[in-house]
């Protein structure tokens, strides 16, 4: 997204703007006028990009975390959720670390009105376009990849699903898998970590009606929560399962019980069909439209009129310990009032609705590149001078004095102030960026504007880079068994505080000690390094849908996780490389993304 050739530049806040840019970020050390091209920030930027491919496709291997659970994993997928979590825990903080460094490079080099254009043709327009192609696809992967599941398949391969968890026994009926589950000590009223779904409203999403009342006849509590506040009720309305709500209603299900967003069971039989498929294509639940219809008019006349609209599961989901109780205020949330606006009925869409999917990213940059564009202009406009950093703030180990407290106080506010345990950042995808995750994003993204005008070249701010990628991984176990404790819950009281220092210092080793290993490695650039750089911008961008219909093909596959995950990126990347070297480096696309490039013809 940034030019690698620098301008002429006397007057800081207008100057002449250059040629046509590469998309995702060129860097040159401009501190001490040299036009040394950054050749180690190009290829970080592209690896966190890459990166994602890996974390999507592993995500397949972790029961419950995708709209895919491969037929392959063994036990809880524990190694693939140990990776997910360590690329999850530095990959965006350095993409906006990146983001930072390139957009100061690019008001410092060219006018703040070219900086401005050129984030918008390389972030909005890309963003704005996907939306309304890339993104459709993902539902179609989707659907493509839930039809192609076991769920109503294959007997022996759904036998096989059932065993992953409690909550995949119940989606597919499986009373004996159910049975096995108890007898290991599974709870029934517990929703699962990846959707938030009980076993019994998954039941009900699926129409399981014998593995509901079975759940039931087994001490299921009728009235448990899911993480949003809905509950079985709500789930059957929803996919317009008439025998579960009859059921379900026999049994003494609240019909007047609200979710966290004040909608009745009888609401959730109204949800619009685009967002029903949306829904049910991310929770994998296959239906037939002309019967969801005819079941749904079934339901409202079930439902309709039962009861006086009551608020008895009150307050934020996420803040209930238990079902049915109130707000627990004895928790100590340091700003209970954000949180009961973000999950307020009329806002938490804007929030939580996923708009942008994987590209949220994207958005949230646009904020951030906004917010930089306002304040630039404030100073001059205020003939303000900006304080400068001490340089041993910004380039030695001594930034980890300031930057770890600062992101760690960011960091506190993910899962609800760790109410819900989340290693990393959290991902909101809707309308709006939640401003608790815009402002920890917006932590490295200021940084990195920082460590631009201190560009040493990245001499310094990686040395020893080695010691510091050998200890991250301690940190990082060690963070992740604080934040997920064996016992299961979230972390409390010193264990919390601990548990947010190592997030805190585990992001900021990666990122430095990457820096320093990229230096060292690429620092002097090659041409097939700059092509992947190139090309990862399209990568990214279009890898979602390809890598989610391939695991729907494979996901029966007789192969090792790891041997499918590996055919999984292989195919995704190569797929996508192809296509961008004869149908889009050349374009108008390619255009858009990386700046104009001419064919060389021997």
């Amino acid at each position: 997204m940034e030019d690698s050739r620098s301008d002429s530049v006397t007057d800081p806040i207008a100057r002449p703007e250059g040629a046509a840019a590469n998309a995702v970020g060129t860097a040159q050390d401009t501190a001490a006028g040299s036009n040394t091209r950054r050749h180690d920030l190009d290829a970080l930027r592209a690896f966190a990009m890459l990166l994602g491919i890996v974390l999507h496709g592993a995500l397949a291997f972790i029961p419950g975390a995708w709209v895919v659970t491969d037929a392959s994993v063994e036990g809880d997928g524990e190694a693939f959720a140990l990776l997910t979590t360590a690329i999850h825990g530095f990959r965006m903080p350095v993409f906006f670390l990146m983001s930072g460094f390139f957009t100061a490079m690019l008001w410092r080099q060219r006018s703040l009105p070219a900086m401005v254009r050129h984030r918008a043709q390389r972030i909005l327009l890309p963003l704005v376009i996907a939306t309304f192609t890339v993104i459709p696809l993902i539902g179609v992967a989707w659907s493509y990849a839930t039809g192609a599941s076991a769920v109503d398949g294959d007997a022996a391969a759904a036998e096989v699903k059932a065993e992953h968890s409690v909550w995949a026994a119940a989606a597919l009926g499986d009373a004996a898998a159910l049975e096995r589950h108890v007898a290991g000590g599974a709870s029934l009223d517990e929703y699962d970590p990846a959707y938030g779904v009980t076993p019994l409203s998954w039941a009900a999403l699926h129409g399981r009606a014998q593995a509901a009342e079975w759940l039931l006849d087994s001490g299921a509590d009728i009235g448990s929560l899911n993480r949003d506040g809905s509950t079985a009720l709500h789930s059957a309305a929803f996919m317009g399962r008439t025998e579960l709500v009859q059921l379900l209603l026999e049994r003494g299900a609240g019909a007047s019980v609200a979710d966290a967003n004040g909608a009745l069971p009888l609401d959730s039989s109204r949800v619009d069909l685009q967002t029903t498929e949306w829904v049910a294509a991310l929770l994998g639940v296959p239906f037939d439209k002309t019967a969801l219809e005819e079941g749904r008019k079934e339901v409202a006349q079930l439902l309709g009129g039962t009861a006086e609209r009551t608020d008895a599961a009150g307050g934020v989901a996420p803040y209930r310990d238990s079902a049915g109780s109130e707000v627990n205020e004895k928790r100590g949330l340091l700003a209970p009032w954000y949180w009961e606006l973000l999950y307020s009925q009329h806002w938490r869409p804007l929030f939580t609705v996923d708009v942008f999917s994987h590209l949220w990213f994207l958005w949230y940059l646009v904020w951030l590149v906004g917010a930089f564009a306002l304040s630039v202009w404030a100073v001059a406009r205020l003939g303000l001078r900006a304080p400068r950093l001490p340089e041993r703030l910004v380039v030695t180990p001594a930034l980890y004095l300031w930057a770890v407290p600062l992101t760690m106080a960011a960091q506190h506010f993910m899962g609800i102030e760790g109410l819900v345990p989340v290693f990393g950042s959290d991902t909101y995808t809707g309308y709006l960026p939640a401003p608790h995750v815009l402002v920890y994003y917006g932590v490295f993204f200021a940084f990195g504007a920082v460590y631009y005008t201190h560009n040493e070249g990245g001499t310094r701010i990686g040395r020893g880079w080695q010691l510091t990628l050998a200890l991250a991984p301690i940190v990082l176990l060690a963070g992740a068994g604080l934040t997920f404790p064996e016992e299961g819950g979230a972390a409390q009281g010193w264990a919390r505080a601990g548990s947010l220092f190592l997030q805190a210092a585990y992001a900021w080793m990666m990122i430095l000690g990457l820096m320093g290993l990229f230096r060292a490695a690429l620092g002097r650039g090659s041409a097939p390094v700059r092509y992947v750089s190139d090309a990862s911008y399209w990568l990214y961008l279009m890898h979602l849908p390809l890598i989610i219909a391939l695991q729907g093909a494979t996901q029966d596959w007789a192969l090792h996780a790891v041997v499918k995950l590996l055919l999984l990126i292989a195919a995704t990347s190569a797929v996508l490389l192809i296509a961008y070297e004869w149908g889009v480096r050349y374009t108008p696309v390619g255009a858009m993304l990386n700046g104009k490039r001419e064919r060389v013809r021997r």
